[in-house]
């Protein structure tokens, strides 16, 4: 998922607002897997250059829910990460602010079951190694030393 946003950072911790870059940009963002990358347009994200240098944005732990107590701009939805940082973003319209929530809803808990997966598979069957193969690749190894007979 890809599109231009604007976005706003709100929060550095729980109850510490952010010290800098409180204003609004609008960006480039895009959504893959459990991450969510910056450019400055789309074509900063075809020579791959993040806006200002910035990593991803790890969605595993976050929230993402609509700002409903932000009252200056209109379709503005709410990322908290599970660094403690909070992010506003907004839309262009309805439509477009619940497309972003459900994609990134679905990023974040599909990156929390990813680990969950992983430890439910079942560990690899150990087949046993056929002793006599063994016993001749341990004898070539010292093929340099003659057998005594």
């Amino acid at each position: 998922m890809e599109g231009y946003l604007g976005r706003k950072h709100d929060l550095e911790a729980p109850n510490k607002k952010a010290s800098n870059s409180r204003s609004w940009s609008t960006l480039y963002c895009v959504l893959r897997n459990s991450e969510l990358t910056f450019y400055k347009d789309a074509k900063g994200l075809t020579l791959g250059v993040p806006y200002h240098g910035e990593e991803p944005f790890t969605l595993k732990n976050a929230l993402c829910e609509v700002a409903a107590d932000y009252k200056k701009k209109k379709h503005v939805f709410k990322l908290r990460l599970s660094n403690g940082n909070e992010w506003l973003f907004h839309g262009k319209d309805e439509d477009e602010m619940h497309t972003w929530l459900q994609g990134l809803s679905t990023a974040i808990i599909e990156s929390q079951s990813i680990k969950a997966k992983a430890q439910s598979l079942p560990l690899p069957s150990i087949t046993t190694v056929d002793t006599s193969l063994a016993k001749k690749e341990k004898e070539k190894r010292f093929i340099f030393f003659p057998k005594k007979k």
